[in-house]
Order: C-alpha cells, then structure tokens, then sequence
C-alpha cells in the first residue's frame, strides 16, 4: 500500500516528506523532496500556457512581500477562504485552482524524485493555527484538483513538535518525562508567526492555546533589509535615480537581499552587490553596499519585538508563569537570525530552549511521521453548553477521535426553553480554558452565541429545543439548533477547536 506522505504548504514555501525504510541504517527514517537542498517557494508564475511553479517563478518576483504581483501569485495559500477570485494580470483565477497549481507541482516533483511505489495521492497536511474552516475546506478542493486526498489537518506547530520528538533516539523517553509538562512552540516563518502551548496528557499532546499573527512573517524583514540597501546606496551616491531601475533589477536586489540575510545569520557583515541595476553611465549605476548584522538588528527591531512579545500574550491569556513552561521549541527559518535567539534565550535561558536541526523540514517532516505512525486527532477540550442553572453541559467530550477525510461525527442534546418571554432562547457555547478542568468553578473561553426563536406565549419549560453539533473532516464544527413547537431552526460553526495527537500507538512504532 502507497505510503501516505506529509506536506507542508508554507506561506512562503512548501514541501512533501515521505516516510520510508532505509535498508542501510536498517530503520524509518523520513525523505524531503527538495531541489538543490532547498523548499519549493510557494509562488505561481502564469506567463501564459502552463503555470510556472517554484524556484523558476520566483526568479521572476520583482516585488517583496506576499500577493498578487503581475503574473505572478506569491502566496495563494492567503487567498483562500475569500469570496473573491484572484486577479493575475487582470484575469480572474479561483484560488483553489492557483493553490491546486502549487500542489500539483509538489506532488510531481515527489513523484519524479522517488524511485519506489508511491503514486503520492494521500496526505496528511499542515496548516496555521488562524486558517479558518472555510480555507480548510477550499485548501481540500484544491488538494482533490492536484490528486490528493487529504487524511487529515495538523496544525504547524503541532507538526513541528511532533516530527522533533519523533526524530530523537530517545523518543519513548522524551515522552515519558513530558507527561503533565508544558512545552510552548515557537514557529516564525516567511509568512506567519504561530505560537501553541501544549501538553502531554495521558499520552497525547494536547493544544492548550494557539496564537498566530501573519504581519511579521520573514517578507516583512525582507522589506526592512531592502530599505536598508537603498538608503545606504542613496548616500554613497546622492544623485542616484531609483525611478531608473533596470529591467529584472528588482528581482536581482530580492535575491541579493535574501542572501545578505542568510549570511548575516553566521557572520557580522555581508555584502550585497547587484550590477547594472540603475539605467546610468556613472558609479550609481552599481549596487555594491556591505550591511552589518547590528545595521540589520536596529532596522528591524520593532519587528523582533512584536514577535517576542505574543509569547507572553500568549502566556498571560494561558495564565501560565514562563517558569512553568519545560522547554521552548523554535523553528522556522526566522529563527536562524542572532537577535531572535538572543531575545528567545532571554526569556527561557539557554537550557530551556531548543532549536530544531532541520527548521526547513520539520513541520513537513512531522506530518509525514503523523501518516506513518497513524497518530490521530483528537478533541483536545469539550464543546460545552451552558445551561439555564450556570452550569456547563458537554455535548461533544474531549478526547473524541475527529474525522479523517471523507468521515463526519455528531452528538445530540435535547433542552427546555426556561424564559420564552422575550420569543428566544439563547445558547453559549464554549470549551474550558484548561483540558481536564471542566468543574463548575474552572474557567471557560466562549466559542459562539446562537439565538433561536422560539413561541414566545409557551410556558417555561414547555418547548422543547434539539441542538446537534457535527465535526466535519474539515474541523468545522457546525451547530444546528431546532425550536419544535416554533418549528424555527438557526446555526452557527466553530472554526478554532484544538487539537490532540494521541501518541501512544507512535511508542510502538518508534
């Protein structure tokens, strides 16, 4: 049976690891499809006849940051979700079918790459913690154009966590001395910043609180750094006319930029050289500036701290002290930069703060061990209702499986209307702000409000209510409320449950 591969479908890159044997080492070990060692950039090129996907449309970029640039699509994963379609060079493109573009390619790639039976048609797939069921369920379209059934969601630093324990020796181990502790992972990618405290209970990693923010990825520091070249440019040569850029200039600066940056990450200064970049016959016409890594820092600061700072958002809403938390895991490419581990260490210390070896892969690979191991979701905390008494009532409990790709789930509760004075009834529902603390007294985070009309001349607790909440393979929980003798109906959906990865059957696996 063809193994079920984990993708990655990044802001900024994207990339598909499969889990095989490796018959050298003798054990499992997981295989990314890269080229020249690198992600496939999430960017979509339409020049006309067959889309461009990769490292050949990114080339073309001439514009930083993520949208719609000319004929070209950086990002189509933001897209989703939204009732408009997408304007590439004036022609209206669904975002399912640019996303199904970069997918497609993807699973080429990995189809091209691999030299045993796999057709490549089977994922476990990633995504942030803020994508919201309708791009959900609009990201499976478009994985179903590309030839790919999705088995299940994951959220990316669910992912991250579990394909860095999964790739130590000590594994069972690992597991064994997480239990009841809390980990918070720190992912900082080219397009978002996602934050989730999670817990190891009872043998599954349990989200307590995700955060995400999608306006200090790594192409906002792109911008700074691209800023900083042109002012230092400027002042060597005064009389330099931007508005003179030679064809391709821009894309050529990009690169150059994104190489200045890398480099920065190891060494205190690097150059960045881009010839032929202003149409002139003087000096100006060269870009040859050196930027050092504090030149770096101090311009983008501001960004740094913005992102250092959801940590304790985070924390405080959680109402977690940042000594409770056992370790702090960072990936993603932003963490590579000096002043970004410096300000992460300042806050856990060094023995409390781990980096992951393989940042470019691990959420990919993490998805590819959740197919291998058949790690499933679960409910991490209860959908509850509350009652006309103030207590909370569960309908659907935690710890419930949710559905794998083409299945559902659905729990029913029957309720009275106590006050149809008003012609509603009205219904909270929300989830305890802690896994396993869903006591009378334990606080709760509300999920959405309903109101339903109801016959406003019955008496109190005559009309009967039939409220169901269903799960669907997309995690959208949807609630349908019925009042029977007003015969009315409404509905609502939950687009932010968390998530659990039962682990127990993976310590057998390992």
């Amino acid at each position: 049976m063809a193994a079920t591969f984990g993708l990655d479908f990044g802001t900024t890159n994207s990339l598909a690891t499969v889990i095989h044997f490796d018959n050298e080492s003798g054990r499992f070990t997981p295989r990314s499809f890269v080229q020249d060692g690198k992600p496939h950039p999430s960017v979509v090129w339409y020049p006309g006849g067959e889309p461009i996907v990769g490292h050949r449309a990114l080339a073309q970029l001439s514009d930083l940051g993520l949208g719609v640039f000319g004929d070209i699509v950086r990002s189509p994963k933001m897209f989703l979700g939204s009732p408009t379609g997408i304007y590439v060079d004036g022609i209206s493109h669904q975002a399912v079918d640019v996303v199904a573009d970069v997918l497609s390619y993807l699973r080429k790639d990995a189809l091209g790459q691999w030299h045993g039976d796999n057709s490549f048609n089977r994922a476990v797939i990633t995504i942030p913690v803020t994508m919201r069921g309708p791009a959900r369920a609009e990201l499976r379209q478009a994985a179903l154009k590309a030839g790919i059934h999705i088995h299940q969601f994951v959220h990316e630093p669910l992912a991250a966590l579990y394909g860095y324990l999964r790739s130590r020796t000590d594994f069972q181990q690992e597991l064994s001395n997480l239990e009841r502790r809390l980990v918070l992972v720190f992912d900082w990618g080219g397009g978002t910043l996602d934050l989730t405290l999670c817990q190891l209970r009872d043998g599954v990693l349990t989200q307590i609180l995700n955060v995400g923010d999608g306006e200090v990825g790594g192409d906002q520091f792109d911008l700074c750094m691209r800023r900083l070249v042109r002012k230092k440019h400027e002042d060597q040569h005064p009389n330099s006319d931007w508005s003179r850029l030679q064809p391709t200039a821009d894309a050529r600066l990009i690169h150059a930029c994104e190489d200045a940056k890398i480099i920065l990450s190891r060494r205190d200064v690097a150059p960045v050289v881009v010839r032929d970049l202003l149409a002139s016959s003087g000096h100006e016409k060269d870009l040859y500036v050196q930027i050092t890594r504090s030149e770096l820092e101090d311009s983008v600061q501001d960004l740094i701290s913005r992102g250092l700072c959801k940590i304790d958002t985070l924390l405080d809403r959680a109402s977690v002290h940042r000594g409770e938390v056992e370790f702090c895991l960072a990936t993603g490419g932003m963490v590579s930069m000096p002043a970004i581990r410096k300000g992460l260490r300042d806050i856990f210390g060094i023995n409390r703060l781990r980096l992951v070896d393989n940042p470019a892969s691990v959420i990919s690979e993490g998805a590819a061990w959740i197919a291998h191991d058949g790690v499933g979701l679960q409910l991490a905390k209860p959908i509850e209702i509350l009652h006309a008494d103030d207590s909370y009532v569960e309908v659907i409990p935690a710890g419930t499986d949710l559905p794998l790709g083409g299945k559902a789930i659905s729990c029913k509760i029957d309720m009275y209307c106590v006050d149809p004075s008003d012609g509603f009834a009205k219904f909270l529902f929300a989830r305890p702000t802690w896994p396993g603390r869903a006591s009378h007294g334990d606080s709760r985070e509300p999920y959405t409000h309903l109101t339903l009309p109801v016959h406003s001349r019955s008496k109190p607790l005559l009309e009967r209510l039939q409220v169901e909440v269903a799960i669907d393979d997309n995690l959208i929980a949807q609630i349908r409320a019925r009042s029977l003798m007003r015969n009315a109906t409404r509905q609502a959906f939950i687009h932010d449950l968390e998530f659990g990865l039962s682990v127990l059957g993976a310590i057998n696996a390992a």
